[in-house]
Formats: structure tokens, C-alpha cells, sequence
């Protein structure tokens, strides 16, 4: 009898936990349950707003210099959820998230692109605002962006910005490399561009632009170039001008041949510029590249549709 009573207890006991354990199983599952944030290239294929640029900062750019610092490439994403980081993302991406479904959540965006140093290196690209939205979100939901502007902070300028418009900023770097880019009209992008072709014994080209002054500290600062080549490749330099370095050339990136397809490179100038200046508050300096044939008995072709160095002052 008290056998029988003990196994029919123990049959009880077993109802009970099993169904306890369903109930929290089922409760923690609903806690951890994801939400998913989907981002596309799409989203930002042509994500900023320079419509009121001008007005902004100053400045008089015309219709075709404002496209040239409204285009970029944004590769990767830094996405943040309520304040916490939650890392880089390469576009397009699906991240999973945890929000509080008891409140409306933050989600901040910001646009990264990848720079050539040793290794590509994905940073965040700071001259921009960020994408900042609120959801209220629930378990297993999908959620996108509501095709959110993006529009360069107040402090950010433009030292360089070549466009091909019937000139050029870039000319030989001396008399002993006398090639020079010519403007010619590309009739797939439907405006000028800038050319150079390397044919014959002409092995390499060096062009540069005229000394103009930066800070030594305190800014930020990419040098940034939309290109395509053919049998070719380019090397970026800086070539410094001060008391304290007198002339100094620091190499910066490669550009490999992109055969015959647009690239936009970016290259991170800020860390030199200041190792260079050392504690003068700004130097001189200028944008220089040198091109090369792959091939000796091949003609090579370099075609630019826009040069920009955009800076930002602190604070950021």
C-alpha cells in the first residue's frame, strides 16, 4: 500500500516538475528571443543629403563637386542596440538582436569603410552623422531602416576636391615626369573625367598638386580617390614641406589595378601628418601619385573621376 501510495506520489511529483520545467522553458525562450535588424547596400548607396552643404559650411561647390563629396562606398557598419556596441558588420547583413521588449529600443548605425594599411582595417567614417532610430520591437520581429539621410558634421571641409571639371589640380610632379592628365568625357558616367595612358617607352607617370597647409593635430583626415586602370597600378605619397623635416616623402598606399573597374580607395593620412608635423601646429603638404605599367610592352591606361581629401576638426 504505502509502495503503490510512493510511486503514485512520485508519478505526481514528475506531472508537476515536467510541467514547471515546459512553463520555464517556454518563458526563457520567449526572453532570448531575437529580433532581426536588415541592412542592405542599397540603404546606403546614396544615403547623404548635401542639398543644404553650402549654406552649412560655407561654401559655393557646384552641382557636380557636390556629387563628387556626396558619392562614397560604405562597406561595413558599427551597430550599436541601446547604448551597447555590438560590433562591425559587413554589408549587406542580417543581425540578430535582444532588445527590451518592455521599452522602445535605440538603434545607432554608423557607416564604416575599409582603409589600406598593412591589411584592410575597417574604421568608422566620423565625418557623417549617424543613423539613429527608435523601434518597438517584438520577439522574432524584422525590422530596416526607414531610408534615413546621412549629413557631414559642421566642422568638416574639403581641402581637395578635384572634379576634372576642363581643369585639373594634379600636374607633374618636375620637369624629369612630363606626363599629365588629360580631360576627357566618359560616356558611360556622362560627364569629365581625368585620363592619363602610358604607351610606348613611357614606363610611369608622377603627378601631384601644389603645396597647401593642414593641421598637425587635432584633425581628422582621409584622402580619398575613385579610379579604375587598366595593366597598371599607383602608389599615394605625401610629400611634406617644413623647418623641421625640410622635404620629406612618406609613402601611403598601393592602388593595384582594378582592370577597368571604378574603385573608391580611402586612405587614412591623419597618424602620418601628425608623426610628420611633430608640435608645429600645421605643415605643408601635398597629394603625389606615381603611376606604373605592369607589363613593360603593354599600354596602360589610369582613369579619376574624383580626388577629395575631406578633414574634421575637434571636437568631434
Amino acid at each position: 500500500m504505502l509502495k503503490r501510495r510512493f510511486f503514485s506520489m512520485k508519478k505526481i511529483n514528475l506531472f508537476i516538475f515536467s510541467l514547471i520545467f515546459i512553463a520555464l522553458n517556454f518563458s526563457c525562450k520567449e526572453k532570448i528571443s531575437p529580433v532581426f535588424l536588415i541592412l542592405s547596400e542599397e540603404d546606403f548607396a546614396d544615403c547623404i543629403d548635401v542639398s543644404d552643404f553650402n549654406s552649412t559650411h560655407a561654401q559655393n561647390y557646384d552641382t557636380k563637386e557636390l556629387e563628387a563629396i556626396k558619392q562614397q562606398n560604405f562597406s561595413d557598419v558599427l551597430v550599436s542596440l541601446n547604448g551597447f556596441q555590438l560590433g562591425y558588420w559587413k554589408l549587406p547583413c542580417t543581425i540578430p538582436l535582444l532588445p527590451n521588449y518592455s521599452d522602445r529600443n535605440y538603434v545607432r548605425v554608423i557607416p564604416c569603410v575599409r582603409t589600406p594599411h598593412l591589411t584592410l582595417t575597417t574604421v568608422q567614417y566620423h565625418f557623417v552623422t549617424p543613423i539613429e532610430e527608435f523601434f518597438d520591437m517584438t520577439p522574432g520581429g524584422e525590422y530596416r531602416l526607414s531610408n534615413k539621410k546621412l549629413k557631414y558634421l559642421q566642422s568638416v571641409e574639403f581641402p581637395i576636391l578635384e572634379t576634372f571639371s576642363q581643369s585639373t589640380l594634379f600636374g607633374p610632379r618636375d620637369s624629369i615626369h612630363p606626363v599629365t592628365i588629360q580631360i576627357v568625357y566618359d560616356n558611360d558616367l556622362k560627364k569629365d573625367i581625368g585620363k592619363i595612358s602610358l604607351s610606348g617607352n613611357e614606363l610611369f607617370f608622377d603627378i601631384a598638386t601644389s603645396y597647401f597647409t593642414l593641421l598637425g593635430r587635432g584633425e581628422r583626415q582621409f584622402w580619398e580617390i575613385s579610379y579604375k586602370t587598366t595593366n597598371g597600378q599607383m602608389i599615394t605619397h605625401l610629400n611634406f614641406e617644413s623647418d623641421i623635416v625640410g622635404n620629406y616623402n612618406r609613402d601611403m598606399a598601393v592602388l593595384p589595378s582594378t582592370k577597368g573597374n571604378w574603385k573608391k580607395i580611402y586612405i587614412d593620412i591623419a597618424d602620418v601628418v601628425m608623426q610628420v608635423s611633430y608640435t608645429a601646429p600645421q605643415i605643408s603638404v601635398r597629394l603625389n601619385i606615381t603611376g606604373l605599367k605592369e607589363k613593360e610592352n603593354q599600354d596602360a591606361e589610369f582613369y579619376f573621376e574624383n580626388i577629395k581629401l575631406i578633414t574634421m576638426m575637434a571636437p568631434y
